[in-house]
């Protein structure tokens, strides 16, 4: 390979087309010709191909060999790719399976029809540029790029001579055998009803505004603000990560109005939605209709129309009511929360990028949650959150219930609690419901009101799941910024895991009932201890008495077992009702007091507890070693 005998600075912001388009014309050169000069591309089977990953990325020998081919360095050729805003703009990393090979093309990247700006193409007035084009901007394959703030217009989206392109994509370089065509001539084909050999190009200058381009709307400054504000997140000071959510964000965004179309008309201006409901309109004529799910997901290739989309996704996203408005619009489009809703399956393509709080909002929604390789099956990623798992009692705090849930609770108190604190529980820890139902020690059949079946139990609970998740976002949002140090309610189960009353403790504890109500009618037996154990152990840990540890119950003959059992509801009656037998008033004071101080010293590391193995060694006062957290099953 000889280097070229001239070559052509290439111009700021200018893409790897651009460039090959306007040093071909200046040496009369195909870019087909340039490419096989470099030795990108072989003579051959598939010799006329120009790869659409050569915009992306360029493999290191590749940038090497065009370096050496047209003077210029490594940089410079790099330069002139998309691969700088790899890992601030998805779309172009999805676009590529692998280095230097491309997939099909992200819906969010014009790879081979961007749009453009006839002033721009027209260049600066210098001799260089007069004669061989400006430059094609990388920035205009980019949908998020709808104006041009340098000209304040918008950009055009097709040749104004033969209408060309009608669709979003096509080959990178179209005629790229053709060398004859300036830089800002159309390229594409037409009247190409005869063999591809005696089709002929448009040829229409793109660098001069038509009468029908003059007569086009303006760009507000609102609209070239927010274009700035766009261009400024592919740029530092803008971190990458950030830059990357946002865009995740607005995308997931965009489909959203899109998919719950008309019922998110209220978010937007009068002209804002004409313009959307005329491409909605477009969208659903489309082949596949209301159901294409890949029409849904492409932004409107009107620049007019995707800016006024884009900046009303922006602002969608800014509201503080968003999960309102989410759910609200879900509820409406699709009737339920679901996550096989259209919006739901792009979610799920695209939740692994959005940002933390648009995963808050949208979970409920969708019902899903973010998979990590590794453990059981089912295994999924925990969300980020300022609490962690053993804060969360096993059946929710009462003072927590009662200023979130009650109100929306309908007539299942007891499983919104219960299912809540799972809930709670899935979204900082992740995994599935079940893993956050055994990690508090919940039976998972005891789980089902806020799952699967929300929307069927609803209907005769009153209880509104989408009010439901609302107000657990808010206990969440308290939990995430309390000062006070938290519970570890983990820590607590697996203290008095087994665990029971020692017969000494149990004994010092009637002891101190009025001796008025310690008669023979009032039994104290094993299996009054085993009741008092159960009632302290919720107080401990905050959990249900159904999921207490029994173990004086479990050593029992089958039969005594039986009975004991049978007595369990009512033992738990008396001891929870708020007007119980004096005997149960009497005896639940004195095991409050036992519980608060158990509670301190479990907290601090040496809650003396004894286990039915210790009664058996003869050992009811071993003190408990202290247990390692374990936040995670």
């Amino acid at each position: 390979m000889h280097p070229l005998p001239r070559s052509l600075e290439s111009l700021s912001g200018e893409s790897l087309v651009s460039y090959m388009l306007r040093l071909g014309h200046r040496l009369g050169l195909s870019p087909l010709h340039l490419i096989r000069a470099a030795d990108w591309i072989k003579d051959g089977a598939n010799s006329n191909h120009f790869p659409g990953s050569l915009l992306l990325d360029l493999p290191s020998p590749q940038i090497d060999a065009f370096a050496r081919l047209t003077g210029q360095t490594a940089r410079e050729v790099s330069a002139l790719t998309l691969a700088q805003w790899r890992d601030r703009y998805p779309p172009i990393a999805r676009s590529l399976s692998a280095p230097g090979r491309l997939m099909r093309p992200d819906a969010w990247l014009y790879v081979g029809s961007p749009r453009f700006c006839p002033s721009c193409l027209a260049g600066d007035g210098t001799d260089v540029q007069q004669r061989h084009s400006g430059p094609w901007l990388k920035l205009w394959h980019l949908p998020i790029v709808f104006a041009c703030t340098e000209h304040q217009t918008y950009l055009e989206a097709e040749c104004p001579h033969c209408g060309q392109p009608h669709d979003a994509q096509g080959p990178l370089i179209q005629r790229a055998n053709d060398h004859t065509l300036h830089p800002a001539q159309c390229r594409w084909t037409v009247n190409a009803q005869t063999p591809r050999r005696k089709s002929f190009a448009c040829a229409g200058r793109l660098d001069h505004l038509t009468d029908s381009g003059r007569d086009r709307p303006q760009p507000t400054a609102d609209i070239l603000r927010f274009q700035k504000s766009l261009r400024g997140r592919l740029d530092s000071p803008t971190r990458a990560t950030d830059a990357s959510e946002y865009f995740t964000d607005l995308r997931l965004a965009t489909a959203l109005i899109n998919t719950a179309w008309p019922h998110s008309l209220d978010l937007l201006d009068t002209n804002t939605a004409e313009r959307i409901d005329s491409n909605s309109q477009t969208m659903h004529a489309s082949p596949g209709g209301r159901h294409n799910q890949q029409v849904r997901d492409t932004p409107p290739r009107d620049p007019i129309t995707c800016g006024a989309l884009l900046m009303a996704a922006d602002r969608l996203l800014t509201r503080d009511d968003l999960p309102d408005v989410i759910s609200n619009l879900t509820r409406a489009a699709f009737g339920s929360p679901s996550s096989r809703t259209p919006w739901a399956v792009l979610y799920d393509r695209h939740k692994s990028g959005c940002s933390e709080r648009l995963r808050q909002v949208a979970e409920p929604v969708t019902r899903t949650f973010p998979r990590v390789s590794g453990g059981r099956g089912g295994t999924r990623g925990p969300l980020r959150s300022g609490y962690q798992p053993e804060h969360i009692p096993a059946f929710l705090e009462p003072d927590w219930y009662q200023r979130y849930l009650a109100s929306c609770a309908g007539s299942e108190v007891k499983s919104v609690r219960r299912a809540a604190a799972v809930r709670l529980v899935q979204w900082t820890m992740g995994g599935t419901y079940d893993d956050a139902a055994e990690f508090l020690g919940i039976t998972p059949v005891q789980t089902h009101l806020l799952t699967g079946r929300e929307t069927r139990r609803s209907a005769w609970t009153r209880c509104n799941p989408l009010e439901v998740d609302k107000a657990l976002r808010a206990l969440a949002s308290e939990l995430q910024s309390r000062r006070q140090p938290p519970v570890d309610y983990w820590h607590r189960r697996q203290a008095l895991h087994e665990w029971v009353l020692s017969i000494d403790s149990w004994e010092a504890l009637v002891k101190e009932l009025p001796s008025v109500r310690t008669q023979t009618r009032t039994r104290t037996d094993d299996r009054k201890r085993q009741d008092a154990s159960v009632f302290i152990w919720t107080l401990v840990t905050r959990g249900e008495h159904l999921f207490a540890p029994r173990p004086l119950e479990a050593a029992q003959p089958t039969e005594i077992q039986q009975q004991w059992a049978a007595r369990r509801n009512t033992a738990w009656f008396q001891f929870s009702r708020p007007d119980p037998l004096r005997h149960y008033a009497d005896l639940r004071y004195v095991l409050a007091k036992y519980a608060q101080q158990l509670a301190r010293e479990i907290d601090a590391g040496a809650g003396p507890t004894a286990t039915l193995a210790d009664e058996v060694n003869g050992s009811p006062n071993v003190p408990t070693r202290t247990h390692s957290r374990h936040p995670c099953p």
